[in-house]
């Protein structure tokens, strides 16, 4: 899938550069069809996991968006993304890619409706900061370029990697007969995907080689798109801040329409799937067919890979020189490792930023530095949507 995923990565810089986040909460601001439709269409090929989009909305509620917004905006950001939508027509064909993106819109807006109907409180009116998350102030290509291969792939590799790694054991391990002796009740296999999926951090990319492995292996496209669609969209750390942030309404609202949606479409392209006599697994196994474009596109991605995995092993080995100040910020939106590898990646760019340490559980970042102002590090974690609390 290495040449749909490095398309998806070019139009996810392009996105970077010319979608301001500015925009975004202005057509969010209201309580309505149309700004739940906005909300859906902004969030579907954005590329965020389902940790990274929780500053971008911490943001916009906080700018005055309504509820359903923002919990539509929730749930069709991660579970898409540019990057996943080619990846998941390269392996899995364009049949499961449409129902991917047509059951994200639908779930996100049916929710966003609901949550507008039951709860219309509006988040209160902030000044905007500076930039969020997914702007850049310098409209670039090789600002858009930076953004694909350094910030995006540099956030998902680790799972990308797991997700080859696990598709090959099962490709290898499991047996041709596994899913046809053990998972023979379809309605219990679309809900062990359900429970699976829900409270584990899967990254809407990197699960679809492990999906396709299993569907290669006898299991139904319906159970596999239950779990590409409830995996991204949740996680522990999601439901803990919707319902802290949205309260209560929204957080039943969002988990009967994640749990409701996934099990409806899978069971729907199951239907379509059976009656028009459509081999899921054979598209599967197709499109993992190689080319000279794939194997150019494979070592390109190869290459970042290493230059990512320098990087990380300089950070941790390298002694640190001395540094003439040192500060420590209370940053709130920090849940989980990719955030503080966003964080990390984008500090350490910073001239005179010796070293930078992230501790998720205490939401604290420790930057030391040869400046004494920490007015620039305040701003660089505005801007990739990290704002400092003092």
């Amino acid at each position: 899938m290495s040449s749909y995923l490095i398309c998806g990565f070019l139009i996810a810089g392009l996105i970077h550069i010319f979608l301001k986040p500015e925009t975004i909460s202005t057509h969010l601001g209201n309580p309505g069809f149309l700004s739940i439709l906005k909300a859906v269409l902004f969030g579907v090929p954005l590329p965020l996991c389902s940790c990274g989009v929780l500053p971008p909305a911490d943001s916009f509620y906080r700018a005055g968006a309504s509820k359903g917004s923002v919990l539509a905006f929730l749930i069709s950001t991660p579970t898409t993304g540019i990057d996943s939508i080619f990846a998941t027509y390269g392996v899995l064909g364009g049949i499961f890619m449409s129902f991917r993106i047509m059951a994200v819109i639908i779930i996100g807006f049916i929710a966003g409706i609901f949550t507008d109907i039951v709860d219309k409180e509006k988040g209160v009116s902030q000044k905007w900061p500076d930039a969020v998350n997914s702007s850049c102030s310098n409209s670039t290509v090789m600002a858009g370029l930076k953004y694909a291969f350094i910030d995006l792939y540099g956030s998902i590799i680790p799972w990308l990697f797991w997700g080859i790694l696990i598709a090959g054991a099962i490709a290898f391990l499991v047996p041709v007969d596994f899913v046809s002796k053990y998972l023979t009740n379809t309605s219990l296999t679309y809900l062990l995907m359900l429970m699976i999926g829900i409270p584990l951090y899967v990254c809407a990319t990197g699960s679809i080689p492990i999906v396709a492995s299993l569907i290669q292996k006898g299991l139904s496209p319906g159970s596999g798109l239950v779990f590409l669609i409830a995996g991204p969209a949740t996680n522990v750390v999601t439901m803990l801040f919707v319902g802290k942030t949205l309260g209560k309404k929204s957080f039943i609202i969002y988990m009967l329409s994640i749990m409701t949606g996934a099990l409806f479409f899978g069971c729907l392209l199951d239907t379509i799937t059976i009656n028009f006599g459509i081999n899921m697994s054979e598209i599967a196994h197709r499109h993992t067919d190689f080319s000279v474009i794939s194997c150019i596109s494979s070592f390109i991605l190869i290459i970042f890979a290493i230059y990512h995995g320098f990087i990380a092993t300089q950070q941790r080995f390298i002694p640190r020189k001395k540094a003439k100040n040192c500060f420590v910020f209370n940053v709130p939106n920090v849940s989980c490792a990719n955030c503080a590898a966003r964080i990390r990646r984008a500090l350490t760019n910073i001239d005179g930023v010796t070293s930078v340490d992230v501790n998720i559980k205490r939401k604290k970042v420790k930057v030391c530095c040869g400046f004494d102002n920490a007015e620039r590090v305040k701003k660089t974690l505005a801007s990739i949507g990290y704002p400092v609390s003092e």
